[in-house]
């Protein structure tokens, strides 16, 4: 009896980018639901605990990874460092990509959401109800941290095209690459949750992409 073939959406005999998208682990202000943005946190007990924890997981896939690129800001670095420890076949240099970064949240960095709803309300409700487009006073909007990812999709695309990439950053550039691979409407941004020390598989080629779950 004939095997039936089974549909898949991205052709696997055309180069394929697999990356694994891991959020950095817990820090003080994840603790106390700070916008913190910028900020320079590092990693908490449990924060530490995280990463190792996904570097474990990491390092059980059946995979050789090339590269581990990861935001210039502590919390991601530090992640990625703890990662880069327990994978014995991955290049032990780190590569620091500022596309990465976090979204700036301006004057409301270092505050709870529950503090800036009550000091700044005209421009808290803006926000909530369309991040795309308005931003916290002298930070960024979900457009401008847009831009950043789009740069790191086609770096993607120009230098690590068939390679098999750890990227470890923050929830917002995280976010909005996923909605990019599902091509949904970015005003979506708050729809997506991604926890701290979480891994998020995508294989991009460059026709489409696919989200993977990551089973470990």
């Amino acid at each position: 009896m004939l095997k039936k073939k089974i549909f898949d959406p991205l052709d696997y005999t055309e180069p394929i980018t697999k990356i694994f998208f891991v959020r950095h682990g817990e820090t003080r202000a994840n603790v106390k639901r700070l916008l913190f943005g910028h900020l320079d946190f590092d990693l908490t007990t449990n924060g530490i605990k995280q990463a190792k924890k996904a570097g474990a997981n990491l390092a059980a896939y059946p995979l050789t990874f090339h590269y581990i690129i990861s935001s210039p800001l502590k919390r991601a670095r530090h992640t990625a460092t703890i990662i880069a420890k327990q994978l014995v076949k991955t290049a032990s240099t780190i590569i620091i990509d500022k596309n990465l970064t976090e979204k700036s949240e301006g004057i409301w960095e270092g505050k709870s959401f529950g503090e800036v709803r009550k000091e700044d309300p005209k421009n808290y409700h803006r926000w909530v109800k369309n991040p795309y487009k308005n931003k916290p006073p002298k930070g960024e909007s979900v457009a401008h941290m847009n831009k950043r990812v789009e740069k790191f999709y086609k770096t993607v695309l120009r230098k690590y095209l068939g390679k098999n990439i750890i990227v470890v950053s923050h929830a917002g550039p995280i976010r909005l690459f996923i909605l990019k691979v599902l091509g949904a409407n970015i005003n979506k941004f708050w729809h997506l949750a991604t926890k701290c020390g979480s891994i998020s598989e995508v294989h991009l080629s460059k026709k489409q992409a696919i989200m993977c779950s990551f089973n470990r």
